[in-house]
């Protein structure tokens, strides 16, 4: 089904870029009736296949969104986490409503001008549901001594008492972490756009067995090699280049961020051995492609007629607002015009010095941003992991947003062994609540094949 739906968007594209190298000056009546029925064939599934199974999967949103704008929530909540007298204090709370162990509750506290023109700091620690926590601060100075340096730190702890993830062969392991991560770096501007960063890292692992009732083996040659249940550090050392363009950091509907990063870890010994060492490789790019001519952000006035709709609720007028089709005869058009396209390319590739030997930190992770959304974070695991996402937005509210995804993730210990087993998809469809320059939340329903839906309802962006 979902090829068909792809096939079908190409199809559509594919008519826009028709009808914009047509000649204006052919009236062939023949020609007319042919793209008449060319592009009712196209439109067709959007009206009568996509658009009532939307209507029928958006309908328990509805609620929400009708309290939110009868209240004005959004205007209220941005002026009740907001303080100082500069309102450069952000104080709110956070939640990751996933279903499982993932789940948990927390704040955030933002501070700009904490200590220095320029700077600010960010201080966030969660409680999850199994009675896990973790904590991380960071801080950033800006303009050092009037020039484009800058600097980063940051420390975070964990208590996770029940850890897991899939290796590329498909077992699942378990572990505790109670690990102490450090960071610092510094970089300078090249230009507008362009960063050059070098960091830092101290990382104190300590792995334990799970709290479960099962203890798993632990003289498993595997297990032995790659410091489960272990305490080990590890000493990062990175190069990044970055690349930044977006119009908005939380609302951006055109240009990229690119960054590409090499980092030499070197790791302390471990079960009776320094042969740990490794090198990792990664890049990331995101790029933002705003669809037709007018402006994406809604006006007021706009926006006021789609809240005086919810809060005089039908099902009807509700559904007008939240389709992507809007309610518009002309499907075509609607879709291709006052969308933004999102798409997310993400790989990552680490290098053993001896092989089998990395510890299990070393391998990259899939799920969550990276760029599984329908699995919790770092759910699968292999040396080399790569990703696609894809995203359509289109404005509800001047803060609001409703989106739909797909995404793909690949993994593998090497480039020899990628396989459809370890191929993952996730898709699914949900709403974002921001404003130009603060992210507030965003709820989404995400699919994954026959094995569930994940209910997702968090204070971190997607592209964090």
């Amino acid at each position: 089904m979902k090829k068909v739906i792809i096939i079908i968007f190409l199809f559509a594209f594919c008519a826009r870029a028709q009808e914009a190298s047509t000649d204006t000056s052919d009236t062939s009546i023949v020609s007319i009736k042919r793209e008449n029925l060319f592009l009712t064939l196209v439109s067709w599934p959007f009206e009568y296949i996509i658009q009532p199974t939307v209507e029928f999967l958006i309908y328990p949103v509805i609620p929400p969104l009708i309290y939110v704008s009868r209240e004005d929530i959004i205007e209220k909540v941005a002026n009740l986490i907001t303080y100082g007298e500069k309102k450069n204090i952000v104080f709110y709370p956070t939640t990751d409503a996933r279903l499982g162990s993932a789940a948990n509750i927390g704040f955030a506290y933002w501070h700009t001008e904490l200590f220095f023109d320029n700077d600010n700091m960010f201080f966030s620690p969660h409680r999850y549901i199994n009675g896990d926590w973790d904590a991380a601060i960071r801080y950033k100075k800006n303009g050092i001594l009037g020039t484009s340096f800058y600097s980063r730190s940051g420390a975070s702890y964990k208590e996770y008492g029940n850890n897991s993830f899939i290796n590329s062969e498909g077992t699942t392991y378990f572990y505790a972490d109670s690990s102490v991560l450090l960071n610092s770096s510094f970089g300078f501007s090249l230009s507008d756009i362009w960063d050059l960063e070098f960091g830092v890292n101290l990382n104190f692992y300590r792995f334990n067995f799970p709290s479960l009732e099962e203890t798993p083996m632990d003289d498993d040659e595997y297990i032995l090699n790659r410091g489960f249940y272990k305490n080990f550090e590890s000493y990062p050392i990175t190069f990044a280049l970055l690349c930044n363009t977006l119009d908005e950091p939380y609302s951006a509907t055109k240009g990229y961020k690119f960054s590409v990063s090499y980092s030499y870890v070197p790791v302390s010994s471990y079960g009776g051995t320094r042969d740990h060492n490794y090198h990792v490789a990664e890049s990331r790019y995101v790029h933002y492609l705003l669809l037709g001519h007018r402006s994406y952000a809604m006006t007021v006035a706009e926006s006021n007629a789609n809240r005086e709709k919810l809060k005089n609720l039908s099902f009807s007028e509700a559904i007008e607002i939240l389709s992507p089709i809007n309610g518009s005869i002309n499907a075509r058009e609607v879709m291709l015009d006052r969308r933004v396209l999102i798409t997310q390319l993400k790989a990552r590739y680490m290098i053993e010095d001896n092989k089998g030997k990395a510890p299990f930190t070393a391998m990259g992770r899939l799920g969550g941003n990276f760029p599984l959304r329908a699995y919790s974070d770092g759910s699968f695991s292999g040396a080399i992991v790569a990703g696609l996402s894809n995203e359509y937005r289109w404005p509800i509210d001047r803060y609001a947003d409703m989106l739909i995804f797909n995404e793909y993730g690949i993994y593998s210990d090497d480039y020899g062994h990628f396989s459809s087993f370890n191929l993952r998809n996730s898709y699914g469809f949900g709403f974002r609540v921001r404003t130009p320059k603060l992210f507030i939340s965003r709820f989404a329903l995400a699919f994954h094949g026959l094995q569930g839906i994940s209910v997702i309802l968090t204070t971190k962006p997607e592209y964090d």
